[in-house]
């Protein structure tokens, strides 16, 4: 409409002629209920019901999934309102909320969006006048996954029973004081070799060091980081100007040290490389050409590592399903590189539980269990079609492991289960009449996008 007057060129009767001559706005079916959508408000606006205030598109800006071209958002049936919810505080699914997909703005409305910002029309322009917003499965959102986060979250220890512990398991000893220590050239600085500490240190700066456990060990021999020749120092990939720096085993820039630190003649040392003096060759003999699997010791009961079923299987169980790897990744670490489970001592398997519960089945303990490379990195690099003694050094090859206890006093979770007894004894005080919650409440919710 031009001036305000009917466009005489549009079909008398055609969806256009309906939207642009005659008014009338586009319809959207939620979950039942009706909505009209009005661009010129830039909201969702119910139909027959002056009490909700409607679907606001800038309240849900955020919850524009680009992938599937339309909004996905939690929506609740009852106020026929957009409802944000906390995720990172959820502990089972919503019961007053439902989550539903449907179009952006410009499918909705075609025309009142191109009004809106001053494009032209034409007659393809419009081709339906309402829609059906789809109800989306639990399973098809991400809400599920936040709600096992926040269990597997509950797990960790409290701060006071969190201990520090190295990163890595090296063979690391006091500096050589009693000789000159040899240097290497990083991109023109020159690093001092300590080989004992396993790091490299500036010569003129001392207190700046690159350790072997901020490098990456290459495939067969030797070392790389990201290195900044501003600072001289470690960085990543990401910082203007960054390089990636290679250096040779430790043996290679430093066979002198390396045949003292580990009792060997410096004749012998020459035909040897890091893998060979850093790394069990006993251990690794056995798993990598003898076939012997790794186990771990779980709270009294051996498990051995099957990395091939990517599982870890009980021994003399034949009924228990084990420990399998694929349902663990909400409780994986990447800091610490490990799991932390609920473990049923019963059945000999991880078994989750709910944030909800007021008592602890006498079964469950937490244990945690390290990450699958550290268990059995020759394992792991089979999986990966990579050589047995690829990325061995700084993790080490060993036979057994004993998962590390964690009482359910010390984790966060006892203070869950706490609370959940103190709001049922609150719950069961209450009156029988419950006032309803102011709207400023209800509209202040915050959350993140579900």
């Amino acid at each position: 409409m031009e001036n305000g007057l009917p466009n005489t060129n549009i079909e008398p009767g055609s969806l256009l002629d309906l939207r642009l001559n005659k008014g009338m706005l586009p319809t959207l079916d939620i979950a039942g209920h009706t909505f009209y959508v009005d661009l010129r408000m830039n909201k969702l606006r119910p139909k027959d019901d002056f009490i909700s205030k409607g679907i606001d598109f800038t309240e849900i800006k955020d919850y524009y999934d680009r992938d599937r071209r339309a909004f996905v958002i939690p929506y609740n049936p009852t106020k026929r309102e957009f409802q944000q919810d906390d995720v990172s505080k959820m502990t089972e699914l919503p019961t007053d909320i439902i989550i539903v997909q449907f179009p952006n703005q410009y499918e909705l409305d075609i025309v009142g969006w191109n009004r809106k910002h001053g494009n032209s029309l034409t007659d393809q322009d419009v081709k339906q006048m309402h829609f059906e917003a789809r109800t989306l499965p639990w399973v098809d959102t991400n809400v599920i996954e936040h709600i096992k986060r926040n269990v597997a979250e509950q797990l960790q220890p409290k701060e006071e029973y969190i201990v520090n512990q190295p990163k890595d398991n090296l063979y690391k000893i006091p500096t050589d004081t009693q000789r000159v220590l040899p240097t290497y050239k990083v991109f023109g600085t020159e690093f001092i070799v300590d080989v004992n500490q396993l790091e490299l240190r500036e010569k003129a700066n001392p207190k700046n060091i690159i350790s072997i456990s901020d490098m990456e060990e290459k495939a067969v021999q030797g070392y790389r980081f990201w290195y900044s020749p501003n600072s001289n120092s470690l960085t990543t990939f990401s910082e203007q100007g960054a390089k990636l720096a290679e250096i040779p085993d430790f043996v290679k820039l430093d066979p002198i040290g390396m045949a003292k630190k580990h009792n060997i003649s410096e004749d012998i040392i020459e035909g040897m490389d890091d893998f060979k003096l850093m790394v069990d060759q006993d251990a690794f003999d056995k798993i990598a050409y003898k076939g012997i699997i790794p186990t771990i010791d779980i709270a009294g009961h051996t498990f051995y590592i099957d990395l091939f079923n990517d599982k870890l299987n009980p021994k003399d169980d034949i009924w228990s399903r084990g420990i399998i790897f694929s349902e663990l990744k909400h409780y994986y670490s990447h800091k610490d590189d490990t799991y932390t489970i609920p473990y049923n001592q019963k059945t000999h398997t991880f078994q989750e539980v709910s944030l909800n519960v007021k008592e602890i089945h006498k079964d469950l303990i937490v244990v945690k269990i390290p990450g699958k490379r550290t268990l059995d990195p020759i394992g792991q690099n089979k999986t990966s079609d990579l050589n047995s003694s690829d990325y061995l050094k700084k993790q080490g090859v060993h036979l057994h492991f004993e998962a590390k206890v964690i009482p359910w006093h010390q984790t966060r979770f006892s203070e869950t289960v706490k609370r959940n007894n103190r709001q049922e004894v609150k719950a069961e005080q209450k009156p029988a009449i419950i006032s309803k919650p102011e709207e400023s409440a209800i509209s202040k919710r915050k959350g993140r996008r579900i």
